[in-house]
């Protein structure tokens, strides 16, 4: 009846940091990657809306503005927040925070002795035994279609979905 082991492991992250980018952007023009922050950036659960970052934007769009773009000396588009072209886009790196992951593990253990130095051990283990979705980052271009929108889960190894596996051991 003896040689039972259980054992688990979790373990709990933050969100990945976040860079939020412009896209489609012609430096030529004045246009800077890196977008003016005018909020701060960060969306609220909203009640009934669905999923957050995969029903509705993981962070708020209209926190940013794209840098303003130059045709000519003549003709620059106007910002709303006054914001000039030829400029570094005022949000910073890394200034939000991705979904969090979580993972937890169990394994149930047999270890069998027969004969002195020989030992036999079953084990049943689960990964993701919680079958929790852990979400990668969210698009981070906010001016693009699918801007703030999360497309995708950890598929495989850690954070992937519920694996289970049966082993058997033979030790001499």
């Amino acid at each position: 009846m003896g040689g039972w082991q259980f054992s688990g492991s979790a373990t709990f992250y933050t969100g990945q940091a976040l860079t939020v980018t412009s896209a489609n952007v012609d430096t030529t023009l004045g246009e800077s990657p890196r977008p003016n922050r005018v909020g701060s950036g960060i969306q609220e659960e909203i009640p009934g809306a669905g999923r957050h970052g995969v029903d509705y934007p993981w962070y708020k769009i209209s926190d940013f503005e794209a840098v303003p773009r130059c045709v000519s000396r003549t003709q620059c588009e106007a910002s709303a927040f006054g914001y000039t072209p030829f400029q570094f886009g005022n949000a910073g790196r890394n200034i939000l925070d991705g979904p969090s992951q979580h993972f937890v593990n169990l394994a149930l253990l047999k270890n069998c002795r027969f004969k002195e130095g020989h030992n036999i051990q079953v084990r049943y283990e689960l990964f993701n035994i919680m079958n929790h979705p852990n979400f990668q980052l969210p698009d981070r271009q906010f001016n693009a279609l699918g801007g703030g929108l999360i497309t995708a889960v950890v598929d495989r190894g850690r954070g992937g979905p519920r694996v289970m596996q049966l082993a058997l051991k033979y030790q001499f």
